[in-house]
């Protein structure tokens, strides 16, 4: 078929016809070119400036031959093939214009505007005067003559994504794949007579090879081109002013240069100028705003046109002209892309791809593809942050990430429990490979380790629990940096093989924390506004997973300590350690007593074994020299705090069971002297929120559950402790140095201040002496040489230690001394030698 238009010499009507362009063109005609003009507007034709659009007075047409499809850094694009010629029959019973004859100056392809088009090869060489705009793809400055267009003159147009057609349906002719074409023209007497209106026709060729040139090839590689993109990470960005009550999130990237620019043999990328940036978006978010180093720019979204692609779109950010020194080097500029959450929306929508390919990026990055102004360089890759952090040194790490939903393990957030002063996050790991390809997954794989990322300005803090104790240690805690914001985080070294399921546990020391409080955000690349971050790993693949308080399995319940005005519910239950316990009291060995000393940001605790007082009347807890266990009924979060760090003694003979809490095996029961068993845990933390409460229905309030048992059975004790503001932990190097054995606790806290306290005092005490001194002096002036202060050689070169200890002597210990108790035989030492004093050193 072909369209005609009406001869703007007469009004001989062929097929009406309105070009198709007509639907882009300006409010204004008088500033559209002529050639593109309507003929059956005489009012616009005065004086000649109408055209001839009648195709059957024109000797040029358009075939479609064929189309083929190729892929360049994972982004498709499609050529599509045809002929440019001069063999239409040109009717000159209606050629008033002389257009059988006329040249082809430029060719106008009304293109689909929803394609992008990348290059134009006419004739085997790019044609560079070829521009995509409002009014369709005009081919430029062709410039042929019939003659020359006889025997058809290959024209190839590469789009961008895959595509099926060039054109929209024709309005006369709405059949796929057929194109509107106008061809403008000259004749001597006028440049602008001729403006056939036409539309291609098809004659598919099989088994079609692209002549020479004509096929696209543009260098994708990243190694081979000066630009990239780099991801920083998502920040908020405030209330829509809009609407008042969406959010905006500013994902923030970087164009910045590449270390390196190496030519690949396809195309010399290295100079190239950069014209426009398509990167690949999810539907979710409205995009509010594009800016590039700080000031806004122009952009347009679009379908993606890839395969399986109906839920993302090509954002372009269109007319950069960069060259590479226009980037700053690696510092590069900033592009912020400022996207819009609707109230009520989805909290884990990403502007990014949520699920890459395995293999390439983690998920969240986005994938993007950078263009030259020349169309012969597409360098693409994905950006995300600028890597993913490293796990602990000894710990694996695979390289290939694949979705959740495609591997046999899972993670999740199972519940949260709360005291007044510490909060405890279960987390539950499930594998289910029952063997190589019977997962019911792609990927049937085994946990080697598995990383949640915290807030750095918590992960001193962090505590870590094991479903067993077998697996006391095998954490690693990474402290992260606070003024980079690099993420903590806490590295478990193991986790559930086969068809099984681990649960793990972490706590800090704050009643009623959330997710918020514990997480780092923006940890890794899609996290988008979800609190935490995870990586699982196995030896091959890892998968990333993203959850926040909705996620939890077993949500809070109301009233619970975990909710806002709630009551502290009590720890599950210890696991069964003592039937038909004994009355600890009858027992020739067992803890007799406590001390506690709770600080602003820490608590130490100190229990008392010691031997009967009555040896006869006893029940050895064993045989002579056979073994008994000392068992302490702590809290679970107690109990992982001393996993993570160690502060408990003495450490020989010791386990810890969050189960059950802390045990110690002694070598003999019989023989075990006076001695104590001590450890520090942080926060503010009471006996309730360390010791195990309603174990049995005999026990107190405020006590602690202490328990022996050996040969003779199992004997159970409630102890009080009581406050003793004189405890505070220190360190066994600390105490070694001193003397001091390191199962007793000191005010570590206090020592600083207890040092500066005593320079003081050393300070005062020789400025008391030099005045005592003073006046002696002029007394034994008075007295003559046989004075009674003759015999004194009260120089101030005289040590200081026996005045000190007279001058600063007090009748008792007051509130402010800092003593330090060296164990007597009472306390499982050596008794004090005769003369020594007391047990009590200031």
């Amino acid at each position: 078929m072909a369209a005609a238009g009406a001869s703007a010499q007469s009004s001989v009507a062929g097929l009406g016809f309105v070009p198709r362009f007509t639907r882009l063109l300006k409010q204004d005609l008088s500033s559209v070119a002529s050639y593109l003009m309507p003929t059956q507007q005489p009012s616009l034709c005065h004086g000649g400036a109408c055209c001839q659009a009648d195709s059957y007075a024109s000797p040029y047409g358009l075939t479609y031959v064929n189309s083929t499809q190729q892929q360049f850094g994972g982004r498709t694009y499609t050529t599509f093939y045809y002929t440019f010629h001069s063999n239409h029959l040109c009717d000159t019973g209606l050629d008033d214009a002389q257009c059988c004859t006329a040249t082809a100056d430029n060719i106008w392809v009304d293109v689909d505007p929803t394609l992008r088009v990348k290059y134009v090869s006419f004739n085997g060489q790019r044609l560079a005067n070829s521009e995509q705009g409002e009014f369709g793809l005009k081919l430029g400055s062709v410039n042929l003559r019939v003659e020359q267009a006889a025997a058809g003159i290959p024209l190839a147009v590469t789009v961008e994504g895959a595509a099926d057609n060039l054109c929209p349906p024709p309005g006369l002719a709405p059949l796929p794949g057929l194109c509107e074409i106008v061809v403008q023209g000259a004749t001597p007497a006028n440049p602008n007579a001729c403006c056939p209106a036409t539309i291609t026709v098809s004659d598919l060729v099989a088994g079609f090879v692209p002549s020479p040139g004509s096929a696209f090839q543009c260098s994708a590689s990243l190694d081979a081109s000066p630009f990239q993109l780099v991801f920083d990470g998502a920040t908020s960005a405030g209330t829509d002013p809009t609407d008042g009550s969406s959010r905006l999130v500013s994902y923030n990237f970087r164009l910045a240069a590449t270390a390196s620019c190496r030519a690949n043999g396809v195309h010399d990328c290295c100079s190239a100028q950069l014209s426009y940036l398509d990167l690949k978006v999810t539907n979710g978010l409205p995009i509010a705003s594009v800016t590039l180093n700080g000031r806004a720019v122009g952009f347009s979204t679009s379908g993606f046109n890839e395969p399986n692609s109906a839920s993302y779109r090509s954002l372009v950010v269109d007319n950069l002209n960069l060259v590479a020194d226009d980037l700053g080097g690696a510092v590069g500029l900033p592009l912020a892309v400022v996207v819009r959450v609707l109230a009520g929306a989805d909290e884990g929508a990403d502007l990014c791809d949520p699920n890459p390919v395995p293999g390439r990026s983690p998920s969240g990055g986005c994938a993007y593809y950078l263009h030259s102004e020349d169309g012969l360089c597409c360098p693409s890759g994905t950006a995300s942050l600028a890597e993913l952090p490293a796990p602990p040194v000894g710990t694996c790490n695979p390289k290939t990430a694949v979705p959740a939903a495609e591997a046999s393990v899972s993670l999740s957030y199972y519940e949260r429990s709360c005291s007044p002063a510490a909060t405890s996050y279960r987390f539950l790991l499930a594998n289910r490979n029952s063997g190589a390809g019977s997962c019911g997954r792609p990927y049937c794989v085994d946990v080697c380790s598995w990383s949640l990322y915290v807030d750095p300005a918590v992960a001193s803090q962090v505590a870590v629990g094991h479903e067993l104790a077998v697996n006391n240690g095998k954490q690693v805690i990474t402290p992260g940096n606070v003024a980079t914001g690099q993420p903590a985080s806490v590295t478990f070294t193991y986790g559930p093989a086969g068809v099984a399921t681990s649960s793990f546990y972490v706590s800090l020391p704050a009643g009623g924390a959330t997710l918020s409080t514990l997480c780092a955000r923006n940890a890794l690349p899609g996290q988008g506004s979800k609190a935490c971050a995870a990586i699982v790993r196995s030896g091959d693949v890892f998968t990333t997973v993203f959850f926040d308080e909705a996620d939890v399995m077993v949500p809070v319940a109301p009233g619970s300590s975990c909710a806002a005005g709630g009551a502290a519910l009590p720890p599950p239950p210890a696991a069964p350690t003592c039937s038909s316990p004994k009355p600890m009291s009858t027992a020739c060995l067992g803890v007799r007593a406590a001390r506690f000393n709770t600080l602003f940001t820490s608590a130490v605790f100190d229990f008392a074994l010691a031997p009967a007082a009555d040896a006869a009347s006893c029940v050895p807890v064993s045989a002579a020299g056979r073994p008994a266990t000392v068992r302490l009924l702590l809290t679970p979060s107690a109990v992982d705090q001393l996993v993570t760090r160690s502060q408990v003694r003495p450490t020989t003979g010791l386990s810890l069971d969050r189960n059950s809490g802390v045990a110690w095996a002694l070598a003999s029961a019989s023989t075990t002297p006076a001695t104590s068993l001590s450890f520090a845990v942080q926060g503010p933390l009471g006996v309730s929120d360390v010791c195990r409460q309603a174990v049995s229905p005999d026990q107190p309030a405020g006590s602690c559950v202490a328990e022996i048992s050996g040969d003779a059975g199992c004997f159970r004790g409630f102890v009080a402790p009581g406050a003793d503001g004189r405890l505070v932990w220190i360190t066994e190097q600390t105490s070694s140095a001193r003397g001091v054995n390191p199962a007793v606790v000191v005010p570590a806290v206090v020592v600083p201040v207890v040092v500066l306290l005593l320079a003081l005092l050393v300070l005062a005490a020789w400025y008391r002496r030099r005045q005592q001194q003073k006046h002696r002096g002029a007394l034994g002036a008075q007295g003559g040489a046989a004075g009674s202060f003759s015999g004194h050689s009260d120089d101030l070169s005289r040590p200081l230690a026996g005045s000190l200890r007279d001058d600063l002597s007090l009748p008792s210990a007051s509130p402010s001394d800092v003593l330090i108790r060296v164990p007597g035989a009472s306390q499982g030492g050596a008794a004090p030698a005769a003369g020594s004093g007391t047990g009590w050193r200031r």
